[in-house]
């Protein structure tokens, strides 16, 4: 009789249903791997982005992946929205429509490069360093 299989944590949960997705849909590697990246960032900097805008995000790609998938595997990457979800406590209404949707993402982008460069560049090239970062996250 095999051993019972040690419980996960809820970030080792969804990177092991994401991974069955990949099994399935291997065209949909690069974006799964992007999605493992925002989960770590996500389960790491917790005390870095307390209002979990990563985690947001992350929710919001799972709702609306970029490509085209089964019922079952549509159904996996909803059940580990609602994981992320219910673990960092976040209300429906605190998730964007979109991955890109945050309104509050350029106000935080502005304000850490401001934070992180002031002294060196004049608020004017702060704000056009935001643009383009801002523009960046919108593709």
């Amino acid at each position: 009789m095999a051993a019972p299989r040690p419980k996960l944590s809820p970030s080792q949960e969804l990177m092991a249903r994401v991974l069955r997705i990949v099994r399935a849909c291997p065209d949909a590697a690069s974006e799964v791997l992007e999605l493992i990246t925002l989960v770590s960032q996500v389960e790491a900097a917790t005390a870095v982005d307390p209002r979990y805008r990563d985690a947001r995000r992350v929710i919001a790609r799972l709702r609306n992946p970029l490509w085209e998938m089964g019922p079952a595997d549509r159904d996996s990457l909803l059940r580990a929205a609602e994981t992320i979800r219910r673990v960092c406590h976040l209300k429906e209404d605190d998730i964007p429509a979109s991955p890109i949707a945050d309104a509050g993402e350029r106000v935080r982008v502005e304000e850490r490069l401001a934070a992180a460069l002031s002294g060196e560049f004049s608020a004017a090239q702060i704000a056009r360093v935001t643009g383009v970062v801002a523009a960046a996250l919108q593709e």
